[in-house]
């Protein structure tokens, strides 16, 4: 599992890893992404998260199941993409009720609330990782990391994708 943590004194990615000597054990490793990162995403939630983009008439979804079949039917999902989804964590926990990847590179996330979506967006938003496309839905995100993860331009349609099941296109994080 791969998380989000933004924090005062840097933008952290934790990743937990099997241990290689087996027995289940899970190894963390922790990298900083940036300690002037961190400082203004704390500084954006502190401000009140001043770029909200408006959600009425955006889609919602009452399950996964339901969110990840939308998304399936305009981008054609992976069968068994590789890999586990980025975790958003904000001051309380994890920001997502369910989560589910489409490739390796593209997942959807499900949140129980606004406030929750709000804050795993400004997240996303505001990491400056390299080039992100997201889809915002009322209570869900498709988040596309390609670019990040792997230097390269995403060849998946994501735009579309918002078109298609009425949310909201935002490229982030250049």
């Amino acid at each position: 599992m791969i998380t989000l943590l933004a924090s005062p004194f840097g933008l952290f990615v934790e990743e937990c890893l099997e241990s290689p000597c087996g027995g289940g054990k899970v190894m963390k490793l922790r990298r900083s992404l940036g300690a002037t990162a961190g400082a203004l995403l704390s500084l954006v939630f502190l401000a009140g998260c001043t770029n909200q983009p408006e959600d009425k008439g955006l889609s919602t979804f009452s399950s996964m199941d339901q969110a990840y079949a939308a998304v399936d039917e305009v981008l054609k999902c992976e069968s068994d993409p590789v890999g586990d989804p980025i975790v958003p964590v904000g001051n309380s926990g994890k920001l997502t009720t369910e989560q589910r990847l489409c490739s390796e590179h593209v997942q959807v996330d499900l949140y129980p609330n606004e406030a929750a979506l709000q804050t795993s967006f400004e997240i996303l938003v505001n990491s400056h990782q390299g080039e992100v496309h997201l889809v915002r839905g009322a209570n869900w995100i498709v988040v596309d990391v390609t670019d990040v993860a792997t230097g390269e331009p995403t060849t998946w349609d994501i735009q579309r994708l918002a078109e298609e099941l009425d949310g909201r296109y935002t490229t982030a994080g250049t």
